[in-house]
């Protein structure tokens, strides 16, 4: 019994270290990318910053193309943004950290039709949750008419009598 458990526990620390981490698809890998560069444009970044771990991923496809939605961390190297692609660039132990919530609209041929990336420091304690600020980036490309909203028609004017 103590070897099974025993076995159990390595195969659990083994599972838990490798096993948690996403399979992104090449869509959801496409909008990680379009994220990291959208985020190393800023202004205030002056570090590059290395993505530590995908915390969910989700595509959805519409007539226009597909939306990806992103929640990812990055942690802070020791290279400045110019160099963020370079494989050299190491995190920094101590480096700040960031919780990253994307929302890419990409086209079939992969043109990023909207994005939206907000990277806040990631602090000690409980985190409030992000915002879906997603809504504009999901519809981006798609037709305008083919919303219908309850009430939408419900003030329409007859035409006036001649």
């Amino acid at each position: 019994m103590k070897r099974l458990l025993i076995s159990l526990a390595f195969w659990l620390g083994v599972v838990g270290i490798h096993g948690t981490e996403l399979e992104l698809s090449e869509t959801q890998r496409r909008g990680l990318q379009v994220a990291l560069e959208e985020f190393h444009k800023h202004p205030p970044v002056q570090w590059a910053f290395r993505e530590i771990g995908v915390d969910s991923a989700d595509d959805t496809l519409y007539s226009a193309g597909t939306f990806v939605k992103l929640e990812f961390k990055l942690q802070q190297t020791s290279c400045l943004k110019k160099d963020w692609k370079n494989p050299e660039c190491k995190t920094k132990p101590n480096g700040r950290k960031r919780k990253c919530l994307a929302c890419i609209k990409l086209d079939p041929k992969g043109k990023v039709l909207g994005r939206m990336v907000h990277c806040p420091i990631l602090r000690q304690g409980p985190q409030e949750p992000q915002e879906v600020q997603c809504t504009k980036v999901e519809q981006a490309g798609e037709d305008p008419r083919s919303y219908f909203f309850p009430g939408q028609f419900a003030f329409s004017r007859s035409r006036q009598p001649k």
